[in-house]
């Protein structure tokens, strides 16, 4: 059955999405040879700076890259709201953040609770426009505050209080100029993406018009309220993670897809997935059902396939003493898929990222809910 894309689509009515993915991977291209003279050297100057305190082991350039175009997207979508508030429970929301994840039993009245907190703590009723001459190490220390407290970009907060420490060293006039140079790439990279990627994100616009009230006082609504911009950057985000994890995921002796359950063909009342600590194991009660096909991929492909709720502490996927490395391939939408990397990534798990064609699950994006799929010519080519 054809849906209409909610927000985005890789591919029409479950033909292959290798047109993305060819249009992914050459954009990517072009926004790593576009950085080569802005963004790249401070890369550069950043990864002699982890080196050199021993704050983590060393990643590639590109994810610096990234690290550096990400901050710009997310100052320009939400530095002039963070820098607006002045009083919040910042600490208990980020730890709530985390609690939904150990305690799945609580998960409903503590969603309840977040979603009434983001409203009237990080959404200030007047927002004051920030300068790009007046940002400094208080405003971004601001932003890196506001972004953990969401919970839905904790992964990235965790990031820039390395880069907070790196800038400290720095001048104000030189913390500005690096500002500038983020945020002038940035708008580049809004204005660029729109044209090559924008075929993929048709509704982005639409449905932040028509669905932004509805998200009033919900946990989700900073993951499902995203800018087309920042859709276009956990594209490339994705295709750059895949790159510099690639590696290290073919070597691992063990491999599991995380597959989410909205792929179910069932709903969850009906479904005869088994239970386990991992996650949901499908039976293949229903031959059709979009999780069954991916299990069938993974037998021949020596993979395991667990579906897993969205707030699935990825830390249990981690390396035990003594046991094989373990390489994940996580499946989602765009408004979470790279979060879900770096948080493996921070885990010490090699990790695969491959998109949902398209975002339908009832909890979250479509009031009926409908199965979603991924491409799964893409999926063989991860697993091989």
């Amino acid at each position: 059955m054809e849906h209409t894309p909610i927000t985005y689509r890789l591919s029409n009515n479950g033909t292959s999405a290798a047109s993305y993915y060819g249009a992914v991977a050459e954009f990517t291209d072009l926004v790593l040879a576009r950085a080569q003279s802005t963004l790249v050297p401070e890369a550069r100057k950043f990864h002699r700076f982890v080196i050199a305190y021993d704050l983590e082991d060393p990643r590639s350039i590109e994810e610096y890259t990234y690290e550096l175009l990400n901050l710009g997207v997310l100052w320009r979508a939400y530095g002039d709201i963070a820098s607006s508030v002045r009083v919040a429970p910042f600490h208990l929301m980020a730890n709530l953040g985390e609690w939904r994840k150990t305690h799945q039993r609580l998960k409903p009245v503590i969603d309840v609770f977040r979603g009434v907190l983001l409203s009237v703590f990080l959404l200030p009723k007047t927002v004051r426009r920030v300068s790009e001459s007046e940002i400094g190490i208080s405003e971004l220390g601001r932003l890196v505050t506001w972004l953990e407290a969401t919970g839905d970009f904790r992964e990235d907060a965790f990031r820039y209080v390395r880069w907070l420490g790196y800038l400290g060293l720095e001048t104000s006039e030189r913390v500005t100029s690096f500002m500038e140079t983020l945020v002038t790439f940035a708008a580049w990279f809004e204005t660029e993406s729109a044209n090559r990627m924008g075929t993929f994100t048709p509704n982005v616009e639409a449905f932040l018009d028509e669905r932004s009230s509805y998200y009033r006082w919900r946990e989700d609504r900073f993951s499902c309220l995203r800018s087309r911009a920042e859709y276009h950057l956990n594209m490339v985000g994705a295709e750059i993670m895949n790159r510099a994890y690639r590696h290290d995921f073919v070597s691992c002796e063990k491999k599991t897809v995380l597959a989410p359950g909205c792929m179910r063909a069932r709903p969850a009342e009906t479904c005869e997935g088994v239970k386990t600590a991992d996650g949901i194991r499908c039976s293949g009660c229903e031959s059709s059902c979009h999780v069954n096909q991916l299990r069938e991929i993974g037998l021949r492909h020596g993979a395991d396939v667990v579906v897993i709720p969205h707030s699935t502490d990825l830390a249990r996927w981690s390396a035990q003493p003594g046991a094989p490395a373990h390489g994940v391939v996580g499946v989602a939408c765009l408004s979470v898929l790279v979060e879900g990397g770096w948080e493996l990534r921070r885990n010490n798990v090699p990790a695969q990222c491959i998109l949902l064609n398209e975002c339908g699950c009832r909890k979250h994006w479509d009031d009926a809910g409908f199965p979603t799929s991924l491409d799964v010519r893409q999926l063989k080519t991860v697993l091989s």
